[in-house]
């Protein structure tokens, strides 16, 4: 039977209608499939992103010596345990990738007759770098000045060394503070430290117990080349307040050294240094520097770098070689653990090299998130 043109045109418009009819009741039910197959999709995205955290660390690698690093090493040449259990390592870059590292120099009073060894000390550091690493440039004594931000021109850090000037006072975990805060907070990649200075702090407003968290949260690597500066500082701790080289506990340092060494002391014999006697002076020295190294250790073993004593700052070459040795044979390595609660627990890291002859040395734990 053939249609005519008008019967054509009435079943074709009777046809779309129908599917019309049809497609709208069908559309509840695709969207309600599509939300929740998009739900279910958002929501394995969540577990993934609140559940694991990848955790990063830097190894260093040496023959058991300690004297010859390792080039060349793989993934599969690490094994990592975190609380003794082993991790599956996920991410791996060798050593050969850029390092973001920050010169951090002390030039109190106690360092103004050695700045040119130090700048001379820094200049030779450099050398020893890779042309692609990235160094930034902080120098504190009261206060803290960023003299270059991280580059790889070697001329403008060249130019940020020269323009050290020495000052009264020592502001080092303010300077660390400003390290993460302005240098290293919108940086990726491996980040190191490496500070000059006697780490007796006496200006500022950061503190060890405030600052040493940050620093492992961040994952930062700190070096320390600690200098000896006690004599020197004694000396003039000692001097009459009338001599205009004379130096003088900070309010911060005396509170320190009430709080951690005076029991059943009364604060108010501890508010002027003037007020002070010698055996006191002496003393309050003393301790202030015990508690530098204790608290510097404690800082350079817990970001798994290291702590060099230097007694001649005539001989910062051999140390900042060494320091640049360490950098060019470190390795970084990721993981999820398989301990995935964010309960804020310290937890343990021991890492292996399979490679014989050769042993690992990274920062000693880290601290769990708290949700």
């Amino acid at each position: 039977m053939r249609l005519n043109f008008r019967h054509k045109a009435i079943v074709l418009t009777t046809l779309v209608a129908v599917l019309f009819l049809y497609g709208n009741a069908q559309d509840p039910q695709e969207k309600q499939d599509k939300q929740q197959k998009q739900e279910k999709k958002d929501e394995t995205f969540e577990t993934i992103r609140v559940d694991t955290d990848l955790v990063s660390i830097d190894v260093t690698v040496k023959d058991k010596s300690g004297k010859r690093g390792a080039a060349g090493l793989r993934g599969e040449d690490f094994v990592i345990y975190e609380d003794g259990i082993r991790q599956k390592i996920t991410n791996f870059s060798a050593s050969d990738v850029p390092f973001n590292l920050t010169l951090l120099i002390d030039t109190s009073g106690s360092t103004t007759d050695d700045l040119l060894n130090i700048r001379r000390a820094a200049r030779r550091f450099l050398e020893e770098l890779r042309s692609e690493d990235q160094i930034a440039v902080v120098q504190f004594n009261r206060e803290v000045d960023l003299m270059q931000k991280l580059t790889s021109n070697r001329s403008q850090i060249d130019l940020a060394l020269s323009r050290f000037k020495s000052g009264g006072g020592t502001s080092f975990y303010d300077a660390l503070n400003l390290v993460l805060d302005d240098v290293f907070k919108e940086v990726d990649g491996r980040k190191a430290i490496v500070a000059l200075t006697d780490g007796v702090d006496s200006y500022g407003f950061n503190t060890f117990d405030q600052i040493l968290p940050e620093l492992e949260k961040s994952g930062t690597i700190v070096y320390v080349l600690e200098l000896d500066t006690e004599a020197y500082t004694e000396a003039r701790m000692l001097r009459d307040c009338t001599d205009t080289n004379h130096f003088e506990f900070s309010e911060k340092q005396l509170q320190k050294y009430m709080k951690d060494y005076v029991v059943g002391g009364k604060e108010e014999d501890f508010q002027k240094h003037c007020s002070l006697g010698r055996m006191e002076r002496m003393q309050i020295n003393q301790k202030l520097y015990q508690s530098a190294h204790k608290e510097l250790r404690e800082m350079t073993n817990k970001t798994g770098g290291r702590l060099y004593q230097v007694k001649d700052l005539g001989k910062l070459d051999p140390v900042y070689s060494e320091i640049a040795g360490e950098i060019r044979t470190q390795y970084s390595l990721g993981y999820y653990p398989t301990n995935e609660k964010h309960d804020g627990k310290y937890r343990t890291l021991r890492v292996e090299v399979k490679r014989p002859g050769y042993v690992g040395q990274t920062r000693p734990g880290y601290r769990a998130p708290l949700d």
